[in-house]
C-alpha cells in the first residue's frame, strides 16, 4: 500500500470567479457536517436513502448513556423529526488499525483527536459547531465496558476529555466509545446529547480527494517541527489532496505554535469552511461526477448512531438551503490549568445553555443586502431586523420555508440575546483574501 501519509508538493493556485451566491455564500474533523450540507444542497431524499446504505453504525445504546446531572433542563429533541433541533457529537477518530495504520502508523487503543458538538437549529436556519479541545479537563463518569446496561463498568475519575473515548473504546467497540464520550458530554454540559458520527483518517483523506482537494490560506509558513506529519508549507496560498489536507489538520506542534490542541482547532475550522465552499460550490453541485464521488466518499466514510443515521434523508432534505454565513464555528470558552489541561469558564455554561435553547450563539444580526449591520452592545439584547416577508410555497411540494436571518426575530417576538461572552465564532463565508490576498495565479 503507499504511504498515504506523504504530503505532495502543493499546486499553484490557479485562477478561481468569485461565487459570492452559490460558494461565497461544514479531525478526522467535522467532515460529517460538509457531507450532510452537500446532500441537502443537491441530492433528492431518495439519492440520500440509497447512499445511507453506505453508513456503517453501532447498534442501540440504549441504557448505556449517562443522563445529565445537575437541574433537569428543557432539552431539545435530539430527533429528527421537522420543527425539532438536532443535537449530535461528531467524533474525529485517531484509532490506528486497518487503513488507518498504514495513515497514521501502528498504536494500540482507540483514540478521538477531534470532538465538536453539533447543532442544527429547529428551523434549519443555522448550525453551530462547537469545539471541545482535546485536552479539556472533563469529569468522566463511569461508562459501560460492554452492552449489558447491568455489565461492567469503568470506575469514574477526572481526565482530559478525550479519555473517555479510550475508556469506554477500551474493548474495541466503538459504540461504547461514543456512549463514554456522550455521557462525558452531559456530566460536562448538562446537554442530554445520544446521536453521534465518527470520521477516521482513511474517510477524511476520501473526502478531500472526492472534491479534487482544498484550497487553504496560510498566512504564516506551518512547518511541523516535530516531524510527526509532513506538513511544511510557505505561506499563501495552497491546494491541498487529501494526504496534505490530513497534515495539515492534524499537526499541532507548528512553527509559531505553542504546540496547544486549542491552536491547532482554529486551523481545523478554518478547513472545514474551506470544504463547505466546495462542496456547496458550482464545481461539486454541477457536476454529476464530482457530487456523486463526494456523497458517496461522505457517506462511506462514516460511522453513526442508529437514530442519526436513520434520520439522514430528512435531515438532508431540510437543509437544502442553508447559507454558508449561517454555518458558525466556536470553540468552547476555556483557561488556563494545572498538568497540560485547560478548564472550561463560565461563559461555557451560557453557551451551552444557548444550544439547549436553541438560540443562536454569535447573536449578530444579519440586515438585508444593501442595509446596516446591527451590533448588539455587550449584555444588551440584539434589537430586531427586518425580516423578509416569506414565500408561498405550493402545498406538498416538500419546499423548505425561506430561513430568518441568524439572530433575527420574527414579528412580535423577544429579541435575541447578545453573543455568548468569550466566544470567537467563524463561518462558512471565505474571510482570507485579507489574509492571502486574491485567490488567483
Amino acid at each position: 500500500m503507499p504511504d498515504l501519509a506523504r504530503s505532495r508538493p502543493s499546486h499553484t493556485p490557479r485562477h478561481s470567479h468569485a461565487r459570492r451566491d452559490r460558494s461565497a455564500a461544514g479531525r478526522r474533523v467535522a467532515l460529517v457536517v460538509v457531507a450532510v450540507l452537500a446532500f441537502g444542497g443537491s441530492a433528492t431524499a431518495v439519492a440520500v436513502s440509497r447512499l445511507r446504505g453506505n453508513v456503517g453504525t453501532v447498534g442501540s445504546l440504549d441504557g448505556l448513556i449517562a443522563a445529565p446531572t445537575g437541574s433537569p433542563t428543557d432539552l431539545p429533541a435530539t430527533d429528527l423529526s421537522a420543527g425539532r433541533a438536532v443535537t449530535f457529537v461528531m467524533v474525529g477518530s485517531d484509532t490506528r488499525s486497518g487503513e488507518n495504520a498504514a495513515i497514521g502508523g501502528e498504536v494500540d487503543g482507540m483514540r478521538a483527536d477531534t470532538t465538536i458538538v453539533v447543532h442544527i437549529a429547529a428551523d434549519r436556519s443555522r448550525v453551530d459547531a462547537v469545539s471541545i479541545p482535546r485536552d479539556s479537563e472533563a469529569s468522566i463518569p463511569a461508562c459501560h465496558l460492554d452492552r449489558d446496561p447491568a455489565g461492567r463498568m469503568s470506575r469514574p475519575r477526572t481526565d482530559k476529555f478525550n479519555a473517555a473515548f479510550s475508556i469506554g473504546g477500551s474493548t474495541g467497540d466503538v459504540g461504547l466509545a461514543a456512549a463514554c464520550t456522550m455521557s462525558t458530554m452531559a456530566a460536562t454540559t448538562g446537554l442530554a446529547v445520544t446521536e453521534f458520527a465518527l470520521v477516521d483518517f482513511a474517510g477524511f483523506q476520501g473526502m478531500v480527494e472526492a472534491i479534487g482537494g482544498i484550497r487553504v490560506c496560510v498566512p504564516t509558513a506551518l512547518k511541523d517541527y516535530k516531524d510527526n506529519t509532513e506538513l511544511d508549507l510557505a505561506a499563501g496560498w495552497h491546494d491541498l489532496d487529501g494526504p496534505q489536507a490530513l497534515d495539515y489538520v492534524r499537526a499541532r506542534y507548528v512553527t509559531g505554535s505553542d504546540g496547544s490542541d486549542v491552536q491547532r482547532i482554529a486551523r481545523q475550522q478554518d478547513f472545514i469552511a474551506a470544504v463547505v465552499r466546495k462542496a456547496l460550490s458550482a464545481d461539486v453541485l454541477t457536476s454529476p461526477v464530482s457530487l456523486a464521488r463526494f456523497l458517496d466518499a461522505g457517506t462511506r466514510s462514516l460511522t453513526m448512531s442508529d437514530g442519526l443515521a436513520a434520520g439522514l434523508p430528512g435531515l438532508a432534505w431540510g437543509l437544502r438551503g442553508i447559507d454558508p454565513s449561517t454555518v458558525t464555528f466556536v470553540t468552547v470558552p476555556w483557561g488556563s490549568g494545572t498538568k497540560g489541561r485547560i478548564v472550561l469558564t463560565d461563559d461555557a455554561t451560557t453557551l451551552w445553555e444557548r444550544i439547549a435553547a436553541d438560540e443562536p450563539i454569535t447573536g449578530a444580526v444579519d440586515a438585508p443586502v444593501g442595509g446596516p449591520v446591527v451590533e448588539p452592545t455587550a449584555g444588551a439584547a440584539a434589537a430586531p431586523a427586518p425580516v423578509p416577508a416569506p414565500t408561498p410555497a405550493a402545498v406538498g411540494s416538500g419546499a423548505a420555508p425561506a430561513p430568518v436571518p441568524d439572530g433575527a426575530a420574527a414579528a412580535g417576538a423577544p429579541a435575541l440575546p447578545a453573543p455568548v461572552p468569550g466566544v470567537t465564532p467563524r463561518t462558512g463565508v471565505d474571510p482570507d483574501e485579507a489574509l492571502c490576498g486574491p485567490s488567483s495565479s
